[in-house]
């Protein structure tokens, strides 16, 4: 028994002395999202109005020693609040302490969970389950307002030199089950570049680069390979500014003994706006967006632009009804700021299809427009037009509270569909968030 006691004690102060050379910091957010949705079927004898409260504990975990290593994780905890219950007993009495069953609804989930190390002051490496944020978000982003934010796996190389920040990465999005007589080892994944220009005068300010290539091999289903390019320009002169976005998609879709299917997409979007600093704050800005749509999916020709991992409600208006892809569309709007640390906007939309035969998408994981969007005419092209008004009060103690109301009114696509879609849809969306 003294010698147990003996080792305990002995194994307790070597720990104790390795935790003194290490540092740990923690970080942490909870945020609440009400959304109310009134007719969002379209079809004012069907409104199918909704409305739900999303819930999201973020805890963040640095274990540090010294300057050169480090590991992190992310840990998040994201429902709909009631989801649970509606799974477990969704017709009866509930039990109050019915959250036992073990649900993506009740657990915590493993979002990021990497290490990384330094070779340099310049260099490092980083290996595991990591979000990846580049640019404005207009080809790579965590879409850090979805519940649960985009991660990926892999390894990333990162060179800070003096005049550019580099990302190199080699990402396995999934293993793959093996088919009889192919590769014993099928896999998709993805390498991508990214660079970031700095010390860039003021009239451009931005200069960034990236590229990615996505191999899949071929099992159940078709091989592909395919590259994305894009670049992101913008700047700003005597209160104006502007940002240019230009993306080319490219490489085989799909490929098999019997077909092959090559990829040819396209993306543009331009945004110019003018800022009256004196006058409340006021900038008035507009922006132009087109990608491209597939009119044929029969032909041997893969034409819809795919966002991929873009940041998906930054772009085409808050309400979310419509993604990146077969999608064009004209926004004006403008912002003040009314009182410190306070910002209120609107942004008006006209949407419509690039290519009417094809079909539109949605980029998040809380798609509350499917029905809509799946019961439009597929002749037509006008989809229809939104209206955003939005407030955004931040407070001290890291408060941060988000207000929206959207206005989408349909267009002939919905508008000529069977059954017709013509009613106004409102969405009321409140957020708060807490940092810590």
């Amino acid at each position: 028994m003294k010698r147990l006691v003996i080792l305990a004690g002995v194994l307790a102060v070597s720990t104790a002395a390795q935790a003194q050379d290490a540092e740990f910091k923690h970080s942490g957010e909870f945020r609440l999202r009400y959304y109310n949705d009134m007719t969002p079927s379209g079809n004012k004898d069907i409104p199918e109005n909704t409305s739900d409260i999303e819930a999201r504990m973020k805890l963040g975990l640095t274990m540090q020693k010294g300057q050169a290593a480090k590991a992190h994780v992310t840990l998040i905890h994201g429902t709909l609040l009631g989801t649970e219950r509606g799974k477990n007993t969704p017709d009866g009495l509930t039990n109050p302490n019915a959250y036992a069953a073990f649900t993506k609804d009740n657990s915590l989930m493993v979002n990021e969970a990497y290490g990384w190390a330094a070779f340099s002051e310049k260099m490092f490496i980083k290996a595991g389950r990591f979000n990846i944020d580049f640019g404005g978000g207009e080809f790579i982003s965590s879409d850090d307002h979805k519940l649960i934010p985009i991660t990926h796996e892999g390894l990333a190389l990162g060179y800070d030199l003096d005049f550019a920040k580099a990302l190199v990465a080699l990402v396995k999005d999934k293993e793959l089950t093996a088919q009889a007589g192919m590769d014993s080892d099928p896999e998709q994944h993805r390498f991508m570049v990214g660079i970031d220009l700095k010390n860039l005068p003021e009239f451009l300010n931005t200069a960034s680069l990236s590229f990615s290539n996505f191999n899949r091999s071929e099992n159940a289903a078709p091989s592909a390979n395919l590259q994305v390019y894009g670049l992101t320009l913008g700047g700003e002169a005597a209160g104006l500014d502007y940002r240019a976005v230009l993306g080319m998609q490219s490489g085989i879709a799909a490929k098999t003994a019997a077909i092959e299917v090559k990829n040819d997409a396209m993306m543009m979007d331009f945004r110019v706006g003018f800022s009256m600093p004196e006058t409340m704050g006021l900038k008035v800005w507009a922006n132009y967006h087109s990608d491209s749509g597939d009119d044929d999916a029969a032909d041997s020709k893969n034409s819809r632009y795919n966002g991929l991992y873009y940041n998906s409600h930054k772009f085409a208006g808050l309400m979310d009804i419509f993604g990146w892809g077969n999608l064009t569309y004209w926004a004006v709007g403008a912002d003040i700021a009314p009182a410190e640390d306070m910002t209120v906007g609107l942004g008006l939309y006209g949407f419509s299809k690039t290519k009417e035969k094809d079909n539109t998408i949605n980029g998040t994981n809380n798609d509350r427009f499917a029905g809509l969007r799946g019961g439009m005419a597929n002749d037509k092209a006008d989809l229809g037009m939104e209206l955003d008004v939005y407030a955004q009060k931040k407070y001290a103690n890291g408060l941060i509270i988000d207000a929206m109301v959207g206005a989408f009114m349909p267009g002939a696509a919905f508008k000529d569909a069977t059954p017709k879609r013509e009613a106004t849809i409102i969405q009321a969306m409140l957020t708060g968030t807490l940092t810590f």
